[in-house]
């Protein structure tokens, strides 16, 4: 029967859709949209309709966070009705009209595929033969959302089972293709700037102590007492030129188990070294549009920096900014070179401060 037909392809989507790893095919947070579909129904054999595409849906939404979208639908759908038995003439037309709210639970936002459940609620309008009617209509079922280009148009397939509270329950399997178009855009985050760091005066020694790592800062002021032969110091006697990258997968700001270990160090100098101040600059290989890469750089600089401010590091010690693909370390055309380019850079700035 239909229902089960439309049960069944609602519990395998929705299983699929479980195993994929949450990650930009859908809006970005704080973005509205607008979306036009094409429908194709499936109908109850009781609305003694035929199937076909009948007609459409316009709709606006809101991106609510990184997994829920909110959306409020309009429906017209314009049904032909079957013929009858030989000699019995035909079922008369039925055109009907709905309006819904949906809320939709996406996966894998930032990805190039963003599946996701839906559910709404609505009202729809059913006319036949000159009379209407008013029912409650329920829906749920599971769509992806392909980026075409960019970030702002998007693909939108989808498969719906949609219950009317009729005279007759009436269970229909809807399929909904079309387009979704982002409105305006999202303010990147605000690099923070890092204030100058002024280095402190370094006391004279008593009487000759001793310079263990021959730095040039004597032991009872070097905070950093094993800096390796010929690095440039600080007047603290820590390594100037020292810089950390983390990498990322494709398409990805998402940071791995091995980043926030290799992090987690990071915050543990800077909390100790307190005069230490920074930039965190995100790159990317050469997948994608320049400008689709640039937003994400700076989305994996801010991940970085995200991530040690959730460790106690000042705001203001860490300026993080985005390059884009602009500055490859590694050939592009080679899956090791790619993943290389695929990273966000910490690097010192305090010892270039004016003194």
């Amino acid at each position: 029967m239909l229902r089960s037909k439309v049960l069944t392809v609602t519990a395998v989507g929705a299983s699929l859709l479980l195993g994929h790893a949450v990650a930009q095919a859908a809006e970005e947070v704080g973005q509205a949209y607008i979306k036009g579909l094409a429908t194709y129904i499936d109908p109850d054999n009781d609305r003694n309709v035929d199937d076909g595409v009948v007609g459409g849906i316009g709709g606006f939404g809101y991106a609510l966070s990184e997994h829920f979208n909110i959306e409020l639908d309009f429906q017209s759908l314009s049904l032909d009705g079957e013929d009858g038995a030989e000699g019995a003439g035909s079922f008369p037309n039925q055109d009907q009209t709905a309006l819904s709210a949906n809320l939709m639970n996406i996966y894998n936002r930032d990805g190039r595929f963003a599946p996701y459940i839906l559910a709404g609620l609505g009202v729809v309008n059913t006319q036949v033969d000159g009379s209407d009617s008013d029912d409650f209509q329920a829906q749920a079922g599971v769509g992806v959302l392909t980026r075409l280009w960019g970030s702002r148009l998007s693909l939108r397939s989808e498969v719906l089972g949609r219950y009317q509270d009729a005279d007759d329950s009436l269970t229909d399997l809807l399929v909904n293709v079309g387009f979704s178009v982002a409105l305006g855009s999202k303010a990147a985050p605000v690099a923070a700037v890092a204030a100058p760091v002024v280095a402190a005066a370094v006391a004279p020694p008593p009487a000759a102590p001793e310079d263990s790592d021959a730095d040039g800062v004597f032991d009872p002021n070097d905070q950093c007492p094993e800096t390796p032969m010929g690095d440039r110091v600080s007047p603290q006697g820590c390594s100037c030129d020292v810089t950390l990258q983390v990498q990322f997968k494709l398409d990805s700001a998402e940071l791995t188990d091995a980043d926030k270990v290799t992090l987690d160090e990071v915050a543990a100098n800077l909390t100790r070294l307190k005069f230490v101040s920074g930039t965190v600059v995100g790159h990317t290989d050469s997948s994608g549009s320049e400008a689709y890469n640039q937003k994400l750089s700076e989305r994996r600089a801010q991940s970085v920096a995200t991530y040690l401010e959730g460790k106690g590091i000042a705001v203001g010690r860490l300026a993080a900014s985005g390059a884009g693909e602009s500055e490859p370390i590694a050939d592009n055309k080679t899956a090791e070179g790619r993943a290389q380019n695929r990273r966000v850079v910490l690097k010192r700035t305090d010892c270039d401060a004016p003194k």
